[in-house]
């Protein structure tokens, strides 16, 4: 894709002769020595020039060594090819400079009315320019078009990412369908991704007709696709209305819940650094009773801040696990959750790292237990020595 912005030129240094003149030479005007490079012969100096002294030959002639050594030898390299005592190093770089660039593109072509306003792309451009010029400080560069048909994109340049940002969530009544979402030139969008969603963590048991039903709400719904991947325990949709409006709402809003589950949901033209983001901030909550969904822990998410909330299935009974994983927007509110000490139905929960769940007991939840030592184990062992059709049998 091509850029804006174009790299200075850098010309290297070529091989330059010695002075051109001594400045002995310099004051008197007269017979000038030049030495090349590329010999290796000691030039003849002019009789009067080399009767001077041996002060003239020593500062401003060429020694035997310097005129004994290959074309390309560095003076300050020695034989071995080290550098010399007098050879400075490199200096420690305190400052690195780095150019920021933060870009933002709509779809031209998915804006009706902006193009019975400036039906060329001279007039939109120039349109964007002024008015952006005048809105955002940081705006750098001209907006440019790039593709064309369902690719074909208006894409501008801000210094700071807080400008970008801003113009993502603001409308301009200029262009009132013209909806500017954050670009990645490593990710190519098509116009029905500024009207999608994604939507995770959806369990098997979820069937398609069950997302219409309930993502209808929302908007006029295009197009429904679910499908998973090989071997996971959940599945994903992509899910398409007809407007981009509908899916303005989950720009704040994380997740919504369905058949008790929290479904994840993503617009599908954010930046895979955007999506990155949304399961950037995620703690555990550990020691759950048996058998929490995820509509249980809704309202303690709620009075944490967090922004949604998914207790994992067993691959095998597909039951939930004793753990809960929470999504965060921040560290700051992942933090002050961490530092709060949770209940649940009179029992405590436990905070822990993502990184720790190999670690926790299947059976308990515990960190540190071993699932064939867990209580619970034994306890059931101990029911199980018990024939449960004996008192039949009598």
């Amino acid at each position: 894709m091509e850029e804006d912005y174009v790299a200075d030129d850098q010309t290297a240094d070529v091989g330059v002769d010695g002075p051109s003149s001594s400045p002995q030479q310099n004051i008197s005007g007269k017979n000038t020595l030049t030495s090349s490079p590329n010999k290796s012969a000691a030039p003849t100096a002019p009789s009067h020039v080399a009767s001077s002294g041996n002060v003239d030959a020593s500062m401003h002639a060429p020694s035997n060594k310097d005129l004994q050594q290959p074309p390309n030898a560095s003076p300050n390299l020695d034989t071995n090819g080290a550098p010399d005592g007098d050879h400075t190093p490199d200096p420690v770089v305190t400052l690195a400079i780095t150019r920021d660039d933060f870009q933002a593109a709509a779809a031209p072509n998915a804006a009706p009315e902006s193009l019975k306003k400036f039906p060329t792309n001279k007039a939109l451009i120039e349109a964007v320019n002024n008015l952006f010029l005048e809105t955002y400080e940081s705006f750098t560069g001209k907006a440019r078009m790039t593709g064309s048909g369902e690719a074909k994109r208006l894409i501008i340049h801000f210094h700071t990412a807080e400008a970008r940002d801003l113009c993502v969530g603001s409308s301009h009544p200029e262009f009132p369908d013209l909806i500017f979402y954050a670009h990645d030139p490593r990710q190519l969008r098509s116009n029905k991704d500024l009207r999608a969603i994604q939507v995770t963590d959806i369990p098997f048991f979820i069937k398609k007709d069950n997302l219409i039903a309930y993502f209808k709400k929302f908007g006029n719904i295009t197009s429904c696709r679910l499908f998973s991947r090989p071997n996971a325990k959940v599945q994903q949709a992509r899910i398409v209305y007809d407007h981009a409006d509908s899916i303005a709402r989950f720009t704040d809003q994380w997740a919504v819940y369905c058949f008790s589950t929290c479904l994840r949901i993503t617009p599908c033209f954010y930046t895979v650094d955007q999506k990155a983001a949304r399961r950037q901030y995620v703690a555990t909550l550990t020691q759950l009773p048996p058998n929490v969904k995820d509509i249980n822990l809704a309202p303690l998410t709620r009075d944490l801040g967090a922004k949604a909330v998914n207790v994992p299935l067993s691959l095998n009974s597909y039951k939930p696990k004793r753990w809960a994983y929470v999504t965060f927007n921040s560290q700051e509110t992942m933090d002050a959750a961490m530092e709060q000490t949770v209940s649940f139905q009179g029992k405590v929960l436990f905070w822990s790292s993502p990184d720790n769940t190999n670690k926790l007991c299947h059976r308990c939840g515990k960190l540190g237990c071993a699932p064939n030592f867990c209580p619970l184990k034994q306890t059931r062992n101990r029911s199980r020595t018990c024939d449960p059709v004996a008192k039949l049998k009598e």
